[in-house]
């Protein structure tokens, strides 16, 4: 059996990884477009056999010829493009509206019911910010959406353009100072940063009186690192939470715990 490739073709980049058949990363990486993991990928096929490809994509045609692009690059192995589903391993099952779930909070909460049968608050800190609420029981009681801080920040810059310059997702500062800013620009960007952490802190204590207590959040997300010490909430980083849900889902056997 030769390796599996996971890749996660979100809203602002593409984040992939191989694994070898128990599991160990023998390749991982990011992108801003699907053109680059083919060609990641496509390179490491000419060193390790990768038997197969299973693949999260938001809607829309970001990846929609992910397929057609790997047979081209010369990577004939099977192509697996998850949907989310209602019903889902290890007693997952969901009312939410169908067709209106995101694959990668899909996979994530796959993840999470691969890892434990405890209640979890799964908060996916991407382009958007999702907040999934599941119960020990499997039951995902639906969730909550939020613009994250990148698409905070053009929301309003163009109303304040004569102030604040347009910033690319990779210009914020690693560390968010929260003192009040002197100009428009600090102002908005700690203002958006501390009200996006504030309202999410609310959000998992509001799970939480559901769930209970003691219920596990989790952060996955290209913002997760930056966001966890804004939270007052307790919490726990999962880096490659949807590309985990993707691996229980290829092994078909839903028993490996996220990382």
């Amino acid at each position: 059996m030769g390796d599996i490739a996971l890749v996660d073709i979100g809203s602002s980049r593409v984040k992939w990884q191989v694994r070898s058949p128990d599991g160990d990363v023998t390749g991982s990486g990011a992108t801003s477009e699907p053109a680059g993991c083919v060609r990641a990928l496509a390179s490491m096929a000419q060193e390790l056999p990768i038997a197969a490809v299973w693949v999260s994509r938001v809607a829309g045609e970001r990846g929609s010829e992910f397929s057609g692009e790997l047979s081209a690059a010369g990577l004939r192995a099977s192509v697996h493009a998850v949907q989310a589903a209602a019903i889902g391993p290890n007693g997952l099952r969901s009312d939410y509206a169908a067709g209106q779930l995101g694959v990668d909070r899909y996979c994530a909460l796959v993840a999470a019911r691969a890892c434990c049968d405890m209640p979890v608050i799964v908060v996916d800190a991407g382009t958007a910010v999702t907040v999934d609420v599941l119960h020990a029981d499997g039951r995902h009681d639906g969730g909550y959406l939020l613009p994250g801080r990148q698409l905070g920040w053009e929301a309003l810059q163009p109303r304040l353009a004569d102030r604040i310059a347009p910033r690319e997702a990779t210009q914020w500062p690693e560390d968010l100072d929260p003192a009040p800013g002197l100009n428009s620009a600090d102002a908005l960007e700690r203002g958006w940063g501390l009200g996006l952490a504030g309202a999410l802190d609310g959000l998992i204590a509001r799970s939480r009186t559901v769930l209970g207590a003691d219920a596990a959040c989790w952060l996955t997300g290209g913002d997760a690192y930056w966001l966890a010490p804004l939270l007052r909430e307790e919490s726990r980083i999962f880096p490659n939470l949807v590309l985990d849900g993707l691996w229980a889902l290829s092994r078909g056997e839903y028993d490996v715990c996220a990382g």
